[in-house]
């Protein structure tokens, strides 16, 4: 089921430089698509998750710019079921997204309270690191003969020495 009208289709296809090679249609097609669709999709999007003080106008015309620029590289790939409109509210949840970083209060170590630094939860970082290096030694322990792996994991495990020989 076609869920775009294929004028829709066909408007983002003329803004793709290895479809259409004139750059003053792609420009007339831009205008088109932003004055039909674009904006009022995008900015509702950015109204709808912008928490931060940049303002929802100024974070569309980046996602737009970025957009462009991007399409205009050659860098976008449309792809099947998934709307054009979709690709520029990613790049906008990026802009706000930079928009948090750019408005963090920091705060210098020294004056950070004892019982932020011991929370007992570990940081995002710590859980991917041990993610990936769980990832990396379940990729290892499928390389090794059963008798082998078995061996290995039961140390692992924490099992004794005669735990594992049985």
């Amino acid at each position: 089921m076609n869920v775009r009208p294929e004028s829709d289709e066909t408007l983002v296809k003329r803004l793709l430089p290895n479809v259409n090679r004139d750059a003053r249609d792609r420009a007339s097609a831009w205008r088109e698509w932003y004055t039909r669709i674009g904006e009022i999709a995008v900015l509702g999007f950015i109204r709808a998750k912008n928490d931060t003080a940049e303002q929802d106008a100024d974070i569309l015309q980046e996602a737009m710019l970025t957009a462009f620029l991007e399409i205009e590289r050659g860098r976008y790939q449309p792809r099947v079921g998934i709307p054009f409109t979709a690709y520029v509210k990613g790049i906008a949840r990026n802009k706000i997204r930079e928009a948090r970083r750019r408005n963090q209060r920091l705060v210098p170590l020294d004056d950070t309270p004892e019982h932020v630094l011991e929370s007992p939860h570990p940081q995002l970082e710590t859980v991917i690191e041990r993610r990936e290096a769980r990832d990396a030694l379940q990729a290892g322990l499928s390389t090794l003969p059963s008798s082998r792996r078995d061996v290995l994991e039961g140390y692992l495990n924490g099992n004794s020495t005669t735990e594992i020989a049985e």
